[in-house]
């Protein structure tokens, strides 16, 4: 895939997320969870059409800090050479990677275009969060 595994496991994870509403929008048992859900979900349909910007935007508001938690965790566990790797390489992060390049991480599925949440982000934040996606590009070197 010419992808880390860490960049891997942002895809799977983002796509659980698409998963993950379409279950709570058409299960037919819902709990309450999925019946508030489903109300937060009306709401965001009838501001954006089409599916993925629905779901983008959605992700973009409430999850960019929840996949940002699950990236750090599992960071360390996708391989101890190539987690040591973006500490160690010139561009990395010597003294330990930043809450930011998770949350950065994240946001790398949801900067389209139609995702409002990340067109309102300033200049310094996208560029902040492009500097970071660069670096974990960094990180393929190191994958098997």
């Amino acid at each position: 895939m010419g992808r880390s595994a860490l960049e891997v496991a942002r895809t799977i994870l983002h796509e659980m997320i698409h998963a993950e509403i379409y279950g709570a929008i058409k299960t037919n048992s819902p709990t309450t969870e999925d019946l508030s859900f489903r109300d937060t979900f009306e709401e965001y349909t009838k501001r954006y059409s089409g599916n993925n910007p629905i779901h983008h935007n959605l992700m973009a508001d409430k999850f960019v800090k929840y996949m940002a938690d699950v990236l750090q965790q599992i960071h360390p566990q996708l391989g101890g050479s190539a987690y040591a790797n973006f500490m160690n390489y010139p561009e990395g992060y010597p003294n330990g990677v930043p809450r930011e390049f998770y949350e950065a991480l994240a946001w790398a599925g949801l900067k389209d275009a139609s995702t409002i949440a990340y067109q309102s982000l300033s200049a310094a934040e996208k560029a902040e969060i492009t500097g970071h996606l660069i670096k974990a590009e960094s990180g393929r070197k190191s994958c098997n």
